[in-house]
């Protein structure tokens, strides 16, 4: 019998339902994010602008109902969460300056608050990496590993071992690249500091 994280998910809820479930049950989480703060990650005014700008199939009226569940979703997680995002995420104004300073205020605070929780910055100007593939996110239990892959189209969920080796490869070596937590979150809170005087001078 199929397990929940074997179980291919016929219909965009099944899918959904699928990945919570996976992430509910995942001892360890680690998810590179390219272009965007993890969804995990994201304050409201943020993940409204994400899902509206990435997602237009949704409509606008639920938008906001999915932002929020977006910013309950770190709260839930049980599992040790690792997460890496390219430094250009932290520049990019998604719903504007001011959400954009809002959502880099919550990143030094789920930082600070949960203890099982790392966030590396890639530093813009390195080398060719495999993260260049698009994002992606690793879980993995005592007995079960999954991949999760994004797209414009959606995401698919795999547990075969090839892609999970793949993955798992292109996650140490992105590792191995970013900043360590400390120099991570000095660069957010630099980056922060920089847009809070600039929006400052514009008033």
């Amino acid at each position: 019998m199929a397990t929940t994280w074997e179980s291919p998910a016929e219909s965009l809820g099944e899918h959904i339902e699928r990945l919570a479930a996976i992430e509910a049950e995942a001892e360890t989480v680690q998810t590179w994010q390219p272009l965007v703060v993890p969804g995990a990650l994201q304050a409201f005014a943020y993940a409204c602008a994400a899902i509206h700008g990435a997602s237009l199939a949704v409509p606008l009226q639920d938008v906001p109902a999915r932002a929020e569940a977006r910013t309950q979703r770190v709260d839930r997680l049980c599992a040790a969460a690792s997460f890496i995002v390219d430094e250009s995420a932290l520049y990019r104004p998604l719903g504007g300056p001011a959400a954009l300073v809002d959502q880099l205020d919550r990143l030094l605070t789920v930082a600070a608050l949960q203890p099982r929780l790392t966030l590396r910055i890639l530093p813009q100007g390195i080398e060719a990496h495999p993260g260049l593939a698009g994002a992606f996110s690793l879980y993995r239990s005592n007995r079960q590993r999954a991949v999760l892959v994004e797209a414009l189209t959606g995401s698919a969920i795999s547990t075969r071992p090839d892609d999970v080796a793949a993955y798992s490869a292109a996650w140490d070596r992105l590792e191995g690249l970013a900043l360590s937590e400390q120099e991570s979150l000095d660069l957010i809170d630099a980056t922060r500091g920089t847009l809070c005087r600039r929006l400052r001078t514009s008033l």
